[in-house]
């Protein structure tokens, strides 16, 4: 029993102080074939390098077709370039891809792949990239609020991704402000971080005739509706028809959108507000 105690601790001996490349290669010999380890010691010496074929098809955003600017994942889990994504949620509400609601700048961003594409030896020194770049920097420059004071008018993103006209009622501590939307109740009245991408410079998106924007109604107690056609960005040039239903008064401010894709569906519905309107009408004025 001693003997044999012995011969176990010289094979540990020898084990522990084993070479490690022989170990290696003893264990790379037995599950390849003899050649294999020198192709294989020859792969070890060439650097990771991914394909030209993956940068077309993974690292390019599906709207604008060209490498992604500011990678944004939406929360749907669809990926864009934070400038394609943002201008579209201004046109629908909507994944472009699977259709899913977006609201609100939900969205995820990965720096990590944006490192990438910036340091990827194909796309390095591209010129498209860069101007691209410098475009996207001058843009968000665009939309930053500066020199701003209590009183002042600007626009506000609201929770339905409408951009409107509000007020800067109070600024806290140089880190958010208390806004009012106007021609809203004060029941909409929120504090937004001054640095939110939801605060643009009075009139940049207001004034904007492309985008979905609420109809103001005329007086306190008319009801304003309308029908609005956006143009989509997919490749088939869709349409998406609104029909916004505004009643406002002088307590409470009330807007019903529906979508559809049917131009006569909205154009059946907005014929019969018209006609509930006429008979709301002719029976005040008989009471």
């Amino acid at each position: 029993m001693k003997q044999k105690n012995i011969e176990i601790e010289e094979q540990l001996h020898e084990v522990r102080f084993a070479d490690s490349k022989q170990i290696k290669n003893k264990f790379l010999s037995k599950f390849r074939k003899p050649q294999s380890l020198e192709v294989y010691n020859q792969i070890k010496k060439i650097p990771f390098q991914l394909s030209q074929e993956f940068h077309d098809n993974e690292l390019k955003c599906k709207l604008c077709k060209d490498f992604y600017i500011k990678f944004t994942i939406a929360s749907c889990g669809h990926s864009f370039c934070y400038y394609c994504i943002f201008e579209y949620l201004l046109k629908s509400h909507k994944c472009p891809f699977c259709h899913t609601v977006l609201k609100g700048l939900q969205f995820i961003y990965c720096k990590t792949i944006d490192q990438f594409i910036e340091n990827s030896k194909i796309l390095k020194n591209n010129s498209t990239i860069l101007n691209r770049k410098k475009d996207f920097k001058e843009w968000k420059l665009k939309r930053k609020i500066t020199n701003f004071k209590q009183g002042d008018s600007l626009d506000i993103l609201d929770t339905e991704h409408i951009w409107c006209v509000g007020q800067i009622i109070e600024i806290k501590n140089q880190k958010e402000m208390l806004v009012h939307y106007k021609g809203w109740n004060k029941a909409y009245d929120e504090y937004i971080p001054i640095s939110s991408p939801r605060l643009s410079p009075l009139g940049l998106f207001t004034n904007r005739t492309d985008i979905l924007l609420y109809q103001p109604s005329l007086n306190e107690n008319a009801m304003s509706n309308y029908v609005r056609q956006i143009a989509s960005q997919n490749q088939d040039n869709d349409q998406f028809n609104y029909l916004i239903l505004q009643q406002q008064t002088s307590n409470s401010n009330i807007i019903l959108a529906i979508e559809s894709p049917s131009r006569n569906t909205l154009s059946n519905l907005l014929q019969l507000v018209i006609i509930i309107r006429e008979i709301r009408d002719e029976l005040h004025n008989e009471s």
